[in-house]
């Protein structure tokens, strides 16, 4: 069952985390205890505790009773706006995030202010994809327009990142509305600046010219409901976490500069010195100097809230730099370079505030760089800078690896099974690319898969650039597996080992088939293990481990986490319905076993040959 206080703890995590654009704008979770922040809500929508949706019969979705879920059931072919969810809350800008699953073959969307949709679709597998398909921005639609016409300006994502039925998905829109004048003229379009779906974005600064197809209205408002499609088949959805942004940014002004040239140190009193240049500006910026080095310049002005709360100040300089607030320092002085930024979160009451910025360069390889951002209680994160003058700063052009064909790439690679855990680097990670767009990483130190992944292949960046750190990084949806040896023997009621001690484990490399596919190759207790995994249909990994002799009393552990369920003869869910584990032996007995606080999926190894799917 779903837990309403977990559901409280990760509105929280998301309300301080978020890397969207309004960091400390008030995150507010949609209690799932009932229906009441819903308008008149339909009887296909109901609070649950759980749900499940397997992958063979269409648009069929399971639940069980308790809170924390928002559950449509709904049989297809009966449409109509009387089926769809709309909130009694109105919104103009606003961030959203939820997790939702998808019914096999199922179909929904969220309706931004009730007019502007992302399409939400059992979209798994497809190899191309349009705005009609999972995290796309759904076409317009004209009448009027000559057949094949109709239809326009539809925004396909940029990948298909979709998960299987009844697996948890996750979505992040980041959404502006349309601006209106006094008059209650469009002087601007929506746009909807990031959609995220399972941790890629499909969409960046999209902008809409007017209401997607199936708009509550035919114009462009102010504000809205949030809405979600109801009539297209069945889904869940938990987690709702808002972000409503309906109060004034704040406002700086009275913005002063003054220069200062020569080696002078950071801890230099300025105050004795004559500047050699003061003046007033719009707008903070490092090229008010004459010169680009040696320099010493301090800006000051008054920053105005217009609503007391927390407000996250972003400082860019290059060189060293201090920030002060009424006075006070809230970032001390620190050296940093062209590309990095520090952060500091205050509580500020309504009014005027001071605020005091030094920057201060000695380094002549150093780009100049100046720039200062603010989020604040309902406002989105604005910046106080020109644009130009944080420009300067170039990021290295970042070297990616495709896999049209095939391909095996060796590196390091760091790897946590959560975000609140450290890192551990995988020392002889060898990641697989596919055609499919499905990919995994195998640890040859202990003949572990780590990690799958859909979407493009790896970031070879941190690798290859410069100097270069050994390791590289999964592009795409990644979903992680665990990084513990497959095959063990264990006592009963004992821990299952998850290193190699006692096993005789030693590495035999890989050999290609005549596809380049790589086999792993690994001797272990006492017989030689050859283990293969194949993509299918761009939707799953098959997984066939092959040994030279069956030892006694061996056992393989295909998934160790905090849950893990059973959801037909073959088929089981892990990790709160992240991944699936499936059978190839319907007839194969698994066992789920309680240990050290989590379970582990265990089968008995008994023939030469043995296999199992991994479907994400």
């Amino acid at each position: 069952m779903y837990n309403s206080k977990r559901k409280t703890l990760y509105a929280v995590l998301i309300g301080l985390a978020s890397c969207f654009p309004g960091r400390f704008a008030m995150a507010q979770a949609i209690e799932l205890d009932n229906l009441k922040a819903f308008k008149s809500p339909p009887s296909n929508w109901k609070i649950v505790g759980d749900a499940s949706a397997g992958l063979d019969k269409d648009n069929a979705m399971t639940t069980k009773p308790g809170t924390g879920i928002l559950v449509n059931l709904h049989e297809h072919g009966k449409y109509g706006s009387q089926y769809e969810l709309l909130t009694n809350f109105q919104h103009g800008d606003l961030d959203l995030e939820m997790d939702f699953m998808m019914a096999k073959g199922s179909n929904s969307g969220i309706y931004l202010q009730g007019n502007y949709e992302v399409q939400l679709l059992d979209s798994w597998g497809k190899k191309s994809v349009n705005y009609g398909d999972l995290g796309g921005i759904y076409h317009r639609w004209n009448d009027a327009k000559p057949e094949g016409e109709k239809g326009y300006e539809g925004y396909g994502p940029r990948f298909n990142v979709a998960k299987a039925p009844g697996l948890w998905q996750n979505i992040k829109i980041s959404y502006q509305a349309p601006r209106f004048d006094a008059q209650g003229k469009k002087i601007a379009n929506a746009v909807f600046l990031k959609v995220e779906v399972n941790g890629v974005l499909l969409h960046e600064n999209v902008e809409v010219s007017g209401p997607t197809r199936g708009a509550m209205s035919e114009k462009d408002v102010a504000m809205g409901p949030l809405r979600i499609q109801g009539d297209h088949g069945s889904l869940a959805i938990r987690n709702i976490v808002i972000k409503n942004f309906d109060k004034k940014a704040g406002t700086l002004s009275d913005i002063k500069y003054k220069t200062y040239y020569g080696s002078l140190s950071d801890k230099e009193d300025l105050s004795k010195l004559k500047p050699a240049e003061s003046g007033s500006s719009p707008a903070i910026s490092w090229e008010v100097l004459k010169e680009k080095n040696n320099y010493s310049l301090v800006y000051t002005g008054q920053f105005e809230a217009e609503t007391a709360g927390k407000y996250d100040f972003r400082l860019q300089a290059a060189g060293n730099s201090y920030l002060k607030i009424d006075g006070k320092e809230v970032l001390p002085t620190q050296w940093k370079n062209s590309n990095e930024y520090r952060n500091a979160t205050v509580d500020l009451t309504a009014g005027k505030h001071s605020i005091e910025i030094l920057n201060n360069k000695r380094d002549g390889w150093l780009r100049p760089t100046l720039g200062l951002w603010v989020a604040g209680p309902g406002f989105r994160e604005v910046g106080y800078n020109t644009k130009s003058s944080t420009l300067s700063n170039r990021s290295t052009d970042p070297i990616l690896i495709q896999a049209p064909t095939p391909t095996v790439t060796r590196s390091f690679m760091d790897f946590k099974m959560s975000p609140k855990e450290k890192n551990h680097r995988v020392v002889h990670a060898v990641s697989v690319g596919t055609p499919s767009n499905i990919h995994y990483t195998y640890d040859l130190d202990k003949g572990a898969v780590f990690q799958v992944w859909r979407g493009d292949f790896l970031d070879a960046t941190p690798m290859w650039h410069d100097r270069g750190d050994g390791s590289s990084r999964p592009l795409g949806s990644v979903t992680r597996l665990g990084d513990h040896m497959l095959l063990g023997k264990i006592a009963k009621g004992a821990a299952w080992t998850s290193d190699t001690t006692g096993s005789g484990y030693r590495p035999k490399g890989y050999i290609l088939d005549e596809h380049g596919m790589p086999a792993f190759r690994y001797e272990a207790f006492g017989t030689t293990v050859t283990d293969k995994l194949s993509a299918v249909d761009g939707k799953s990994f098959e997984r066939t481990i092959s040994l030279a002799s069956v030892p006694s009393d061996l056992m393989a552990r295909l998934a160790q986490a905090n849950k893990i369920e059973q959801i037909s003869d073959n088929l089981y869910s892990v990790n709160d319905k992240q991944y699936y584990i499936q059978l190839a032996d319907k007839r194969l007995k698994a066992e789920i076993r309680t240990s050290n606080g989590g379970q582990e999926l265990l089968i008995p190894v008994k023939n030469t040959e043995t296999k199992y799917a991994i479907l994400f």
